[in-house]
């Protein structure tokens, strides 16, 4: 069984203590932990340089029964503990002090400063499929559309067919998560009230599992998830410097 608040207190506390490190890729370095994942529930995984991916930390912390597979009730397990180590005052709900307690304090590095630019990747055959990781600053341009102020020899870039897009940007915990939601545990919010009941909490798990369990057999192994923007990027450049 997990210690819950203790390690939400280890984890905010390698957070909160080196937030402004980072590495010489301008990797993120949290108490020597240069890897991020960030489970379905919200809930920040790490791994030091040369560890597995730790996609791989969260399925067998979810996986209860050391099957091999995450089913649906050991995925609503997994939101129901998280929630409950969240929620402080045993009141059922998760208000914005315990909401400003995760995204502070458990996971800094990510809401507490602007998320870090990747090398530019495009993300195909994912939930969110389209979406590219920019270098740089800036805004997520929500419609599609031609980057402002771009001109070639033959006139604007409007001119040309087809046209090209706008790059977007990977916001929040998106980069680190299997399902590119910018804040897990408020996506969970579903009349948007600010505040998240533990049967909101666990209606976002059912659709989150449905969503990963792209077969359809009621089951999640390893391998079937798709990778993270993150890992995805650091698996890119790792190819890179093999050439």
């Amino acid at each position: 069984m997990r210690t819950w608040a203790a390690a939400l207190a280890v984890v905010g506390a390698m957070a909160g203590a080196a937030v402004a490190q980072t590495t010489a890729g301008g990797a993120q370095l949290v108490g020597g932990f240069t890897q991020l994942f960030i489970s379905p529930c919200g809930e920040p995984y790490r791994g030091r340089p040369g560890d597995p991916y730790p996609v791989a930390l969260w399925f067998k912390q979810a996986d209860l029964n050391h099957d091999g597979v995450i089913d649906r009730a050991e995925f609503r397990a997994d939101h129901a503990g998280f929630f409950d180590a969240l929620d402080s005052d045993g009141d059922g709900v998760l208000d914005g002090t315990e909401l400003g307690f995760y995204e502070h304090t458990v996971v800094p590095d990510v809401f507490g400063r602007p998320a870090p630019r990747l090398g530019a990747l495009a993300l195909p055959g994912r939930e969110g499929a389209g979406l590219v990781l920019v270098q740089g600053t800036g805004q997520p341009n929500r419609e599609p559309g031609l980057i402002p102020g771009q001109e070639n020899a033959h006139g604007p870039l409007g001119d040309l067919n087809p046209q090209r897009r706008e790059k977007r940007v990977l916001e929040g915990a998106a980069a680190y998560g299997l399902l590119a939601e910018a804040e897990p545990v408020m996506a969970a919010d579903a009349d948007l009230d600010g505040r998240i009941t533990k049967a909101e909490f666990l209606a976002a798990a059912d659709r989150r599992f449905k969503r990963l369990d792209k077969n359809g057999d009621g089951k999640l192994t390893l391998d079937e998830l798709p990778m993270t923007a993150s890992q995805a990027e650091a698996a890119e450049r790792a190819r890179r410097g093999k050439r």
